[in-house]
């Protein structure tokens, strides 16, 4: 039960996780502490008091602020007090006017030690919106710095990843800036290693069974695993260099959310390290060479190849199982469970497809259910989510366009000096400009998505449409329509004619 009418947002920035690391305490309960002697003196009865613990660049990324944003749009507070007006939003423009909106039209007061900013007061939203705007410059700028300290710290030899590589110690470099890497007890176990694969020729699977059968652990204390020996091998951290971008973060929107990804760059940084090598240059020369004579290049180009991608579960492990390919030996690919340590043995692709399939065909016997009548719903709630956002920054673009003839009044009216239009001038144009570009996206994603013709007429014709389809992707896309997940419970000693019925789950039932 709320005991009062506001509320206090706790975030940290960049700068306060650097404080912290050097000994200047703790932020959100120096920030707490700030706030509620603040909502004492003003007399304010605290309600709520949200905690961010991430620092996420955007909404979507920072879970206490969706909760707020949402509890502001039900009118649960008369404000939100925050120890400046950046803390709320300092991303995307289009966060900053989710926020600048939202607490408008509630009528929500932004209380701060410094001010308090009714969002209806004209001059206190251009002071808040103005806020919102140099802090974002300030973070970009504060954001440009830091990849222009860590790249020059790669260059000269320094460690500046957060965590160290098994094998290592992180270690603060005396008498300079930055870290560098000290070995460990762990490097006995990648000298073992390297020496299994180089010297006695093993291949990695074989390498990850002697490491478990000896007795070797990783860092976690876990089984080693035949992808964690594999990072191990290609990892040129072990021979006294320092890699860097090797996987750079990249996003992009699929299906309408912006997704991040790490595809693999060729045109990484590789300099000599300032920490001394496990391996010698001969070992890991060795270990290249074998690499590149059995590794397989794999195409990176986000095409889907498993129709069953993300479905199928081990019934042992609970690891999901995958896809293995034999255009060597022109054999049948297979799904099977990467983990070592699990007992679960894999089977015949085509096998599994036809049991996921006649599973459905039982279930669709007993139901009648229009699916294209689903999906246009479905369809139609997305547009009008478009439609419904298309319009509020046509709203944002007329209310800039407003502020902007009203500055032109404040200029000839001698409010405004020429300096001050300017400035005003440029913000306001540089923010019609990003709203215009939102909408021009959101335009060709209504588009797109209307183009987007599902060519399902009923679910009781499953099967017929998926043999139809001419993808990997669209056969995925149409099974997790129907399936949530496939486990496969399955001993070596059994006949794959013995294998049983998978758990189907459908998201209909659950739904309806």
């Amino acid at each position: 039960m709320l005991y009062g009418n506001y509320a206090i947002y706790l975030r940290k920035s960049r700068a306060d996780v650097e404080a912290e690391s050097k000994g200047e305490g703790e932020t959100l309960a120096r920030h707490e502490h700030i706030l509620l002697e603040l909502a004492n003196k003003k007399g304010l009865k605290i309600g709520k008091i949200y905690k961010e613990i991430v620092s996420g660049e955007t909404i979507e990324a920072r879970p206490e602020m969706q909760k707020l944003l949402s509890d502001v749009k039900q009118g649960k507070w008369k404000g939100v007090l925050v120890v400046e007006v950046e803390r709320l939003a300092r991303g995307e423009t289009i966060d900053q006017g989710i926020v600048a909106k939202t607490f408008r039209i509630s009528n929500t007061q932004i209380i701060t030690p410094m001010k308090t900013y009714n969002p209806n007061n004209e001059f206190d939203e251009e002071y808040f919106e103005f806020g919102l705007f140099m802090s974002r410059r300030e973070y970009k700028v504060i954001n440009r710095r830091l990849q222009r300290g860590r790249l020059l710290s790669v260059k000269e030899g320094k460690y500046v990843g957060s965590i160290a590589p098994f094998g290592y110690d992180r270690v603060k470099i005396k008498g300079d800036k930055g870290y560098t890497l000290r070995k460990n007890s762990e490097a006995n176990t990648v000298r073992i290693m390297y020496d299994l694969y180089a010297y006695q020729d093993l291949s990695i699977g074989e390498v990850c069974r002697k490491l478990n059968e000896m007795g070797l652990r990783t860092r976690k204390n876990a089984k080693w695993t035949i992808s964690a020996v594999r990072g191990v091998l290609e990892n040129p951290v072990y021979v006294g260099k320092i890699r860097w971008n090797c996987r750079k973060v990249v996003k992009i929107y699929k299906n309408d959310k912006l997704i991040s990804s790490r595809p693999r760059n060729k045109n990484y940084i590789l300099v000599d390290g300032l920490h001394k090598p496990i391996i010698d240059e001969k070992t890991w020369k060795i270990v290249l060479a074998k690499r590149s004579l059995n590794s397989v290049p794999v195409k990176h180009n986000n095409i889907v190849k498993n129709p069953l991608s993300g479905l199928i579960i081990c019934g042992k492990c609970g690891r999901k199982m995958k896809r293995r390919a034999y255009t060597k030996f022109s054999k049948e690919p297979t799904l099977y469970c990467d983990n070592p340590n699990c007992n679960n043995i894999g089977s015949k692709f085509c096998y599994v497809e036809e049991k996921i399939l006649e599973g459905l065909k039982i279930w669709l016997s007993g139901y009648e259910f229009n699916c294209k009548e689903y999906l246009e719903k479905i369809k139609y709630n997305k547009i009008k989510s478009i439609e419904e956002t298309i319009y509020t920054l046509k709203q944002e673009a007329k209310n800039e366009n407003d502020k902007l003839h009203n500055i032109f009044n404040f200029l000839e009216d001698g409010t405004y000096t020429k300096e001050m239009f300017k400035q005003r001038k440029e913000i306001i144009l540089k923010k019609l400009d990003n709203i215009n570009n939102s909408i021009n996206k959101l335009e060709q994603a209504k588009t797109q998505y209307k183009q987007n013709e599902e060519h399902i007429p009923k679910i009781k014709n499953i099967i017929d449409i998926y043999n139809l389809l001419q993808t990997a992707e669209e056969k995925n896309n149409l099974l997790k329509l129907l399936i949530t997940r496939s486990y496969i419970p399955k001993n070596r000693k059994s006949n794959q004619k013995e294998l049983r019925s998978y758990q189907i789950r459908n998201k209909y039932i659950s739904e309806n």
